[in-house]
């Protein structure tokens, strides 16, 4: 809304003037200028007003950590994802476990294919439920879960003809020591490739907007367990692994992810969406890998989204009602998306395939593919822009 209280048109400008301010002074002065000083004050001071208990300290001991990505093979290629308590630990070992389902030879959004895909997306959402937490904290067994090809087999081993629910994995649990978001790809000529998500969590986050900055305060707190067991606002649940503490950062369902083909990432992807981050982006790898889908295409398949049976088994317009019925007769509980609405599964994707880059980013949110060129004009779906 405008201040007025009236809305924008299309086609009207929205200006956030302190905002520029505020990336301005952050350019001239660095980070220091945003964690410490009157802005980290304004922070400090709304918050608190609202019943918080931050403190200066709080923002000016903040440093970002450094994590080593997890990694598995797909079908031959190397697969990078961002490491716990990210979601790519999820979609990697969703990975291993689909490795072992022939997903080309059943079709692509066949009964059969979608049916192998929930399977995998219940147990690794099970296990993460449990196993994961912020490693400063917690001990994750990072080597069975997210790399052990002999673990995914077991695993897949559980599922069968009909769809069921799943518990975690036994002795998987994290041990104690003695879904707004934008997500962006980018790869260049020198084999160089960036995919980076970052959020607010919810709509607008808590919906506080620092005073004089522009910018909105997060909801990530949420993302904590109230309690084992408790159903987060995405339809999550964790155990004790991801309970609140100081200092601890929670699990987040934030999944950038490369492929590598011949030691040159090939496919950089990642989506915004909370957890349908994970199967969106579980699926783009699929549509590239198994059925040989570029950007363009891949981004815009109708999509599935399985955390539990229970919850449903979430269809985008396109799966035809034959395949739901088939899907039915397995014991699947499908959750019909109307043709006039999508899920939060907001994809974008670059890849390279024989030196020739392919860019593109879903309908259903602001943005798109595109490339820069050496006499700084660039090209967006198509069209070349001068700068």
């Amino acid at each position: 809304l405008k201040p007025d209280g009236s809305r924008y048109r299309f086609g009207e400008k929205q200006v956030n003037s302190e905002l520029a301010g505020l990336l301005e002074l952050v350019a001239a002065e660095g980070a220091d200028a945003f964690y410490t000083g009157p802005v980290a004050r304004k922070m400090v001071e709304q918050i608190n007003q609202r019943g918080g208990c931050f403190t200066l300290e709080d923002l000016s001991r903040y440093q970002p950590k450094y994590r080593t990505p997890v990694k598995t093979t797909y079908r031959g290629l190397e697969v990078a994802a961002f490491a716990p308590p990210s979601g790519g630990c999820a979609v990697v070992e969703m990975l291993n476990i689909l490795e072992h389902s022939d997903l080309a030879a059943m079709g692509h959004n066949t009964a059969a294919s979608i049916h192998a895909i929930a399977e995998a997306m219940k147990l690794g959402f099970a296990d993460r439920s449990v196993a994961l937490g912020d490693p400063d904290f917690v001990q994750v067994d990072v080597e069975r879960l997210m790399v052990s090809k002999a673990f995914a087999a077991q695993r897949f081993a559980q599922s069968g003809a009909q769809a069921q629910d799943y518990a975690a994995a036994e002795n998987i649990a994290a041990k104690d020591y003695p879904g707004n978001t934008s997500h962006f790809a980018v790869m260049d000529r020198f084999g160089n490739a960036v995919s980076q998500t970052q959020t607010v969590r919810d709509w607008f986050g808590c919906g506080i907007v620092v005073g004089g900055y522009g910018f909105v305060l997060n909801n990530a707190m949420s993302d904590f367990s109230a309690k084992p067991g408790a159903l987060t606002s995405q339809g999550l649940t964790y155990g004790s692994a991801n309970s609140i503490q100081g200092g601890k950062t929670p699990l987040s369902s934030m999944a950038p992810s490369m492929v590598f083909k011949d030691g040159r990432p090939y496919l950089a992807i990642g989506a915004a969406g909370g957890p349908r981050i994970i199967t969106g982006t579980l699926q783009g790898i699929v549509n590239a890998v198994d059925f040989g889908m570029l950007p363009e295409q891949l981004v815009r398949q109708p999509y599935l989204n399985c955390l539990t049976r229970e919850q449903g088994l979430e269809l985008e317009f396109g799966i035809s009602e034959d395949t739901i019925r088939l899907l039915e007769q397995k014991g699947h509980r499908p959750v019909r998306v109307p043709v006039d609405q999508a899920m939060s599964t907001m994809l974008n994707s670059v890849m390279r395939v024989d030196g020739d880059y392919y860019a593109a980013g879903t309908g259903r949110v602001d943005g798109c593919g595109g490339a820069l060129l050496p006499d700084g004009s660039a090209v967006l779906e198509g069209v070349s822009q001068e700068i």
